[in-house]
């Protein structure tokens, strides 16, 4: 059964079609995020997958589009059960804004008997404590001159992470970096 969609979320829709309208390069973007926020990679089976695997691709992937993304601390071996194109997506997302915002990125992970944690840094600006919540919010962009035209989002990267997570038992925590002084943004699976 469809839930009803929140007025605020409808209105950051309708101005996000606009854009699109004029903005022939994102109009495939939005239907891309809006299609895989919606849909939620709900129908994808779950596998078993070595997290250092998946970084692994994950770190070869950015670099064969020529963008620097360094390997972090890994911890933990073994398998874990997920659903892996939906966390990869997840991964993507979380590694996108960390390069979009910033010139230094990290990806590292931590497997314990209760929960896969992958953790992405930055050393961008970051978000403030007190938009945190708000910037995994449907829809939201933080800031006006993230021009989806010019390289910025629709708002949807954050809250498809924060979906995909919670979607396996965990949640999308966003803090700052101890290390590289931008935001840190924990994907948290539970086991």
């Amino acid at each position: 059964v469809p839930k009803a969609v929140p007025e605020e979320i409808k209105k950051k829709l309708n101005a996000t079609i606009v854009e699109a309208v004029f903005s022939p390069e994102i109009n495939k973007r939005l239907v891309d995020e809006f299609l895989a926020f919606a849909r939620g990679d709900a129908q994808e089976e779950t596998g078993l997958v070595d997290p250092a695997d998946l970084v692994a691709q994950m770190v070869a992937k950015t670099a064969r589009s020529g963008l620097a993304l360094s390997l972090g601390p890994c911890k933990g071996q073994g398998q874990v059960r997920i659903r892996p194109q939906a966390v990869a997506r997840a991964l993507d997302n979380l590694i996108g804004n960390a390069l979009r915002y910033g010139t230094q990125a990290r990806l590292s992970f931590a497997l314990t008997e209760r929960s896969l944690r992958f953790v992405v840094e930055d050393n961008g600006p970051g978000i403030p404590a007190a938009r945190r919540e708000e910037a995994m919010r449907p829809f939201t962009r933080l800031d006006a001159a993230r021009d989806p035209n010019h390289g910025g989002g629709v708002g949807l990267g954050l809250s498809i992470a924060a979906d995909i997570a919670r979607s396996h038992g965990g949640a999308l925590r966003l803090g700052q970096s101890g290390d590289l002084g931008g935001l840190m943004a924990e994907l948290v699976l539970a086991r």
